[in-house]
């Protein structure tokens, strides 16, 4: 439970967080930008392909990205995973376009302006031939690099639920003496490294929850019960949770994001 210490040493963070991103220190993938969005989009909503949390304005010409998009929003929108996940976050416009890239390196980055409501998804059109549960992996990764920035961004903003789940970040650490030691802000300054940290700690199962039910909407669930966890890593593979796991698993969690995303594995599991 937050004594009122605690949640008044809370708000005096948030406050110094506040006046650091005033000073200049900015996410590293975030890339201050306008918000350019073409005009046929500004108004358009279907209401199909969005949340009650998130809004999805789709210009991306992959040709699976739709229905992935639908199915995902259904998923979402559950009531479960609105609590779990998505508690606070209201009107997240995401507004996705695709790039050409040399190689399938990245699939995808969030562009974001500060002072804007727009998150920009910017997804590699290498991703044409990637299966639609890896399209659906990688669009919950990118979500949630925009709920941490949402939440981020609130809480400094002095909102009651983002408080309340950093403060519940800072609960977990194993000093309960000092219940929050700056930590969410500092790995939200800390680029993708820090903010994957925070995904895996505060994300990774209802992410993985996400997913399979994702998959038994769209009608493509899992016969592997390890695959929705093993997919999950994707772009988390930098963690300090990955890499304490065994080789043997991590190898195992590579061919399985492989395959996913469309490309060949040469070596036999066991």
């Amino acid at each position: 439970m937050v004594t009122v210490y605690a949640y008044l040493k809370l708000i005096t963070v948030t406050v110094v967080a506040s006046l650091l991103i005033s000073f200049g220190i900015h996410h590293h993938n975030v890339v201050l930008m306008p918000s350019v969005i073409p005009q046929k989009f500004q108004t358009t909503r279907d209401e199909g392909n969005s949340s009650d949390s998130i809004r999805f304005i789709n210009s991306s010409s992959l040709k699976r990205l739709p229905t992935v998009l639908r199915d995902l929003s259904l998923a979402i929108n559950e009531p479960t995973i609105q609590e779990e996940v998505f508690s606070g976050v209201n009107g997240l416009a995401i507004y996705l376009y695709d790039v050409t890239c040399s190689s399938f390196e990245h699939s995808a980055a969030i562009q974001y302006a500060v002072s804007d409501t727009v998150y920009h998804l910017k997804l590699n059109r290498f991703n044409r031939q990637a299966t639609e549960k890896a399209l659906a992996t990688t669009l919950i990764h990118e979500i949630m690099h925009c709920v941490l920035l949402d939440i981020d961004k609130r809480a400094k903003e002095q909102d009651h639920n983002a408080i309340a789940t950093v403060a519940g970040f800072g609960l977990n650490r194993n000093d309960t003496s000092n219940f929050f030691n700056n930590d969410f802000f500092v790995l939200m300054n800390s680029g993708d490294t820090g903010q994957h940290e925070l995904m895996y700690r505060l994300f990774y199962p209802q992410m993985v929850s996400l997913l399979k039910r994702f998959a038994k909407i769209h009608g493509e669930s899992f016969s592997d019960y390890d695959d929705p966890e093993r997919i999950m890593w994707s772009g988390l593979q930098g963690t300090t949770a990955y890499k304490k796991l065994e080789d043997e698993e991590k190898r195992h969690i590579e061919q399985a994001i492989l395959r996913t995303k469309g490309i060949n594995v040469n070596i036999d599991d066991d």
